[in-house]
């Protein structure tokens, strides 16, 4: 039970700092797909460098695991891409509703391929989790959206789903900073192969914006997405991926001590909808017992 709790805690820091990462992008001069290359880009070397005591993990990758963990670091990739291409497309608030859609992408892939299921509290949760997105986007106004943005929404939502639940798989035998280190580093590779094919340049501006970048490695990052890769280990991949729903709770939050924008009652109704929501679904999560813990 401790374990769990432990665990519980981990995933509510994770989301607290994956939440930064809209404020740290609106912070930054450049374009959304170079920011997406030098965020993770720069993971990639920090997590590198903080793996080098454990190297001899890497020799606990059989081709298998390995090509699994290319396959996250691929999915990352796209999602990042597909989400952010939608923005051209389609509302932002339509996007951000879409793209929240990746739990019940999660559920049904969870079920196919590790044969979790899903309690009617933990059905019940996501469903009031995701009504609770669309009325902090202001009830979701699809008007003006394109079928092609909404799909490439859609699609992003189903990659983080699909990243979520390889590494649910691969973390049960390989410790989180070897994982993440793969996965960031051909993230990083694919986003940097998708500028060139679209001629955009690689330059990241001045030392302000790189500072930015590493700022978003080691917040939103290191110690938002790094976590959730270790929470897969401990939770089940549709609760950390439901989990995710509190990153606009906790974007809103902190844009407001950050930047002083005050939230919308709309915002405010939303996420305490959200909040309510994932407070059901912690209390009731059943963890991961099925898959055996790397414990690291």
């Amino acid at each position: 039970m401790k374990s769990q709790r432990s665990a519980s805690v981990v995933l509510l820091v994770a989301v607290i700092c994956v939440s930064s990462g809209s404020i740290l992008i609106r912070m930054a001069d450049a374009p959304a797909v170079t920011v997406a290359f030098y965020r993770l880009g720069y993971a990639a070397i920090i997590h590198a460098i903080l793996s080098i005591p454990g190297r001899r993990d890497y020799r606990r990758f059989d081709r298998g695991t390995f090509l699994k963990s290319l396959a996250a670091g691929a999915a990352l990739a796209v999602h990042f891409v597909l989400w952010i291409l939608s923005l051209d497309h389609t509302s932002v608030a339509a996007s951000t509703v879409l793209v929240s859609f990746h739990p019940i992408f999660t559920a049904l892939f969870a079920y196919v391929a590790l044969g979790e299921t899903l309690s009617r509290r933990q059905m019940f949760s996501v469903v009031l989790a995701l009504f609770g997105t669309m009325v902090i986007a202001g009830g979701a106004h699809f008007a003006g959206g394109s079928l092609l943005g909404d799909g490439l929404a859609l699609a992003g939502g189903a990659a983080l789903a699909i990243y979520l639940l390889v590494g649910r798989q691969v973390r049960a035998r390989i410790s989180t900073l070897t994982y993440t280190t793969v996965v960031y580093s051909f993230a990083a590779l694919c986003v940097m192969g998708l500028i060139l094919i679209l001629g955009r340049p690689l330059g990241g501006g001045g030392s302000r914006e790189h500072l930015i970048f590493v700022a978003l490695a080691v917040i939103p990052t290191l110690l938002g997405h790094t976590l959730l890769s270790w929470s897969l280990a401990h939770i089940q991949a549709f609760d950390v991926s439901a989990s995710v729903l509190g990153e606009p709770v906790g974007a809103t939050l902190l844009a407001y001590f950050l930047l002083s924008e005050v939230p919308a009652l709309h915002q405010l109704a939303g996420g305490a909808i959200v909040l309510v929501a994932l407070g059901l679904l912690l209390q009731n999560r059943n963890a991961a017992g099925r898959l055996r813990p790397s414990g690291r």
